[in-house]
């Protein structure tokens, strides 16, 4: 089984999609930037298989430089599009280990 989830803060207020039968897999399927997991389990709703749970967590809201420090949901900082733009190396880290 999948287990309980509210050992992981990111878990908790995930959005899920439940298998139809005894749950032997799970997918944890993360969104884009301004997105959050709500749209993700709706779309994963349609292609719901009988044995997996979709686990779909939001991103926290945070600053992002690339869209002038607008507030949204991303799961780090974002400072440009060009392969040679720095990068987030701390907020990357910190989402990998939630």
């Amino acid at each position: 089984m999948c287990g309980n989830t509210m050992s992981v803060p990111l878990l908790t207020d995930a959005a899920t999609v439940s298998g139809a039968e005894r749950e032997t897999a799970a997918v944890i399927f993360l969104h884009g930037l301004g997105d959050t997991g709500h749209s993700w389990a709706d779309a994963l709703s349609t292609i719901r298989l009988p044995h997996v749970k979709y686990i779909c967590p939001h991103a926290p809201r945070i600053p992002v430089t690339l869209n002038m420090k607008m507030v949204m949901p991303s799961w780090f900082d974002l400072m440009g599009l060009s392969p040679d733009a720095p990068e987030d190396e701390a907020g990357i880290k910190k989402a990998a280990e939630n």
